[in-house]
């Protein structure tokens, strides 16, 4: 899940100022679906009224799938703003099962929990699921703390890197050899708002960037949301050929991941209409491939080790939907494995490797074990979490045996639409190396059942 879940999300529990009083009693005219009550659950969580957030928050539940995880973090906030520790604890345990602390250890929303007499029966538990675990290594860090990247793929042909960046509106290229990191394409000569997808086509000398208007962009402006772009630069020199839109629609677009077939095809997300687009070489035009539903903003996209299958992360989950039929299929998973809050997502070896960053404290990078029948997860390999330079780690891309990732994008400090946080605050961009050579050799812990 990723802009409009993750990062608007996180931007609301920091910005909201909406008044929550107006939430109390409010019925639905007609039914909505969780998400949307979730956002004003959101809302009310940063409001003073503490009635207000337990009624958002509970409606939001009764809405959402049993026990989701946002809605039992969501829980925990609002029944220790009303002093209902007794159902903040129980809403906690459920949490826990599924491996999430989130940040009841630090955050001030929680104090009321850490000063109760229940508490040290909860704290070692918690503090077991926040340890870190490190497969990885440092393999270079950018220059600009205020880089805020999103997005990055690997141009094979020359061994370079091109990371996209959310806030600065454009594309830099890191040579893998030197380690050296040039502007490669801007706004000023592409047009690009921020920059939240990157897909490098060896074959066909493209690079292809999906960027979209939103409030973690520098120059930011209202009349920005719901505009959205497929962007085709000729690879070697970051020169735009073509700008193409999605469809009109009144809601507007979000293009968020794309991945691309053998013969060039790309799929791309829409997480704000909900839609799975597909665009072929030579089209003037992208079209509308699956309609997954702009309730579930759809985010991650990674393929199936046949290829005739793709798999969406989306705010329930995963699912598969197979492109001879368009058929979407959720995937299945343990009880005491959770595959919300993921933003990247990549195929490697029959699994697929995912980054989740959902709810503040949950930062971690995972390999989902698929089953043979690739609809069921059995097992999940925690590969790198709760690192001192993660910082929100969303999406990253496998070459070789490894998996390059974003480990500190920083989205979480903005202070207001389009106003990053103070420079003393941020830190320089670090990109980590995972190691996906399977052990014997080097496991991750593994979470398949407690």
């Amino acid at each position: 899940m990723q802009r409009w879940s993750v990062h608007a999300a996180v931007l609301a529990l920091v910005l909201s100022g909406a008044s929550s009083g107006a939430l109390r009693g409010r019925e639905a005219i007609e039914p909505r679906p969780w998400s949307a009550l979730y956002d004003e659950a959101v809302a009310a969580l940063a409001g003073s009224d503490a009635h207000a957030a337990v009624d958002a928050v509970e409606r939001a539940a009764r809405r959402a799938p049993p026990n989701h995880p946002y809605l039992l973090y969501a829980k925990v906030r609002a029944y220790t703003k009303a002093g209902r520790t007794d159902d903040a604890f129980t809403a906690l345990g459920l949490l826990a099962e599924k491996g999430i602390a989130a940040d009841v250890l630090v955050s001030p929303s929680f104090e009321a929990l850490r000063d109760h007499g229940r508490w040290p029966e909860w704290q070692e538990k918690l503090q077991a699921l926040v340890a870190p675990a490190q497969r990885s290594v440092v393999a270079f860090r950018l220059n600009e703390p205020d880089f805020f990247p999103d997005a990055m793929t690997y141009d094979r042909g020359s061994r370079r890197f091109l990371i996209g960046s959310l806030f600065k509106r454009k594309v830099v290229v890191v040579d893998e050899v030197s380690g050296r990191v040039v502007d490669y394409a801007t706004s000023r000569e592409a047009g690009f708002l921020g920059v939240r997808g990157l897909q490098a086509d060896n074959q066909r000398g493209a690079l292809y960037v999906l960027s979209a208007g939103g409030p973690e962009m520098q120059g930011y402006a209202a009349a920005d949301e719901g505009q959205s772009f497929l962007h085709r630069l000729q690879l070697s020199s970051g020169r735009q050929v073509t700008r193409t839109p999605p469809p009109p629609l009144a809601a507007g677009h979000l293009l968020d991941e794309l991945v691309q077939a053998a013969d060039g095809t790309l799929y791309m997300t829409d997480a704000r209409a909900g839609v799975l687009y597909r665009w072929r070489p030579g089209a003037r035009a992208m079209e509308p491939f699956v309609t997954i539903g702009a309730d579930l903003r759809p985010s991650g996209l990674a393929w199936s080790a046949d290829g005739r299958a793709l798999y969406v992360s989306h705010i329930e989950g995963i699912s598969r939907i197979m492109l001879p039929t368009r058929e979407a299929v959720p995937v299945g998973n343990p009880a005491s494995v959770t595959l919300v809050g993921i933003d990247g997502l990549a195929a490697y070896q029959g699994d697929l490797i995912a980054v989740q960053n959902g709810l503040p404290g949950l930062s971690r990078v995972v390999r989902l074990r698929l089953a043979p029948d690739g609809v069921n997860v059995r097992a999940v390999d925690i590969l790198d979490a709760n690192l001192p330079d993660h910082d929100m780690p969303t999406s990253g891309v496998v070459v070789g045996d490894g998996y390059y990732y974003i480990a500190n994008s920083q989205l979480r400090r903005f202070t207001a639409p389009g106003v990053p946080g103070p420079a003393d605050a941020l830190q320089k961009p670090v990109i980590r190396r995972v190691n996906l050579v399977t052990k014997a050799e080097q496991p991750g812990k593994t979470a398949a059942a407690r």
